[in-house]
């Protein structure tokens, strides 16, 4: 990967990181109503696998071995967006449930990814 490349998914990672760091500042009646026809834990997953894809892309990671540092930078964020809810307060709370969708998505994201550019 040229550092070109590597830079702008560093870009894109550090910016996705910062997405979710404002949507969790919003408080739950600032957030868009979504469908119930869903758990927010698929929420989770989705965000965490974009998460884990983009920390896939932003670092460097050697072929045949699996990224398990990505998957605990992504659980790690994950409660951290949890205790950051919780400490700014605004009607938002930590939930256990939320941080573990949050690892599994990560995982999911990492896996992904790898399988990904492993066929490339």
């Amino acid at each position: 990967m040229s550092v070109i490349t590597s830079l702008k998914w560093k870009i894109l990672f550090l910016g996705y990181c910062g997405v979710i760091l404002y949507v969790s500042s919003l408080s739950s009646k600032e957030l868009p109503e979504g469908p119930k026809i869903f758990s927010d834990k698929i929420l989770h997953l989705c965000e965490y696998g974009l998460f884990g894809i983009l920390a896939w892309g932003a670092f460097v990671v050697r072929k045949g071995v699996f990224p398990w540092g990505l998957v605990a930078l992504g659980a790690w964020f994950g409660i951290m967006d949890e205790c950051w809810q919780d400490w700014i307060g605004k009607s938002r709370s930590a939930d256990v449930w939320d941080a573990a969708a949050d690892a599994v998505g990560s995982f999911l994201g990492v896996l992904v990814a790898q399988l990904f550019w492993i066929k490339r």
